[in-house]
């Protein structure tokens, strides 16, 4: 299996964003909200640093006001600690908009989901697939 390079993750995020943005209600001030499911993921299995500071660079010159939020679980100590520590070369207003949390009732809380729904699909990864239709319209064929 080829691996997933940082810059095929931030062309993924760029492309979603752009079409996420051209679906906003208001055009004027578009907010877009993300959620990284990192379920399996870990520092030494495909956590790479250099992705997060590509995604940063493209997104905080070009998309400055567009995040409203973006909500990374479930992560460990270690995966927390490292991208906190990344997060000190953002400035301060944006790293108020990440949620890095290991608490699946936070980002229930942070994402407005219902915590008895999601776990009874079996966990958040289960969830996104049930409600993955939602997204369907912002997948290109």
């Amino acid at each position: 299996v080829q691996s997933i390079s940082p810059d095929d993750v931030s062309k993924a995020f760029i492309l979603f964003t752009e079409m996420m943005l051209a679906r906003s209600k208001d055009p004027r001030n578009p907010k877009a909200c993300q959620f990284i499911d990192l379920s399996g993921v870990t520092i030494s299995n495909g956590f790479k640093v250099e992705m997060l500071k590509k995604i940063y660079n493209i997104f905080e010159p070009n998309y400055p006001e567009t995040l409203s939020k973006l909500v990374m679980y479930p992560v460990s100590t270690m995966l927390g600690t490292t991208a906190r520590t990344l997060l000190n070369f953002v400035n301060e207003k944006t790293q108020r908009k990440f949620v890095i949390t290991n608490s699946l009732a936070t980002v229930c809380e942070e994402l407005n989901w219902d915590i008895k729904e999601v776990e009874a699909c079996g966990g958040v990864t289960e969830f996104m697939h049930k409600h993955e239709n939602a997204g369907t319209s912002l997948i290109l064929e």
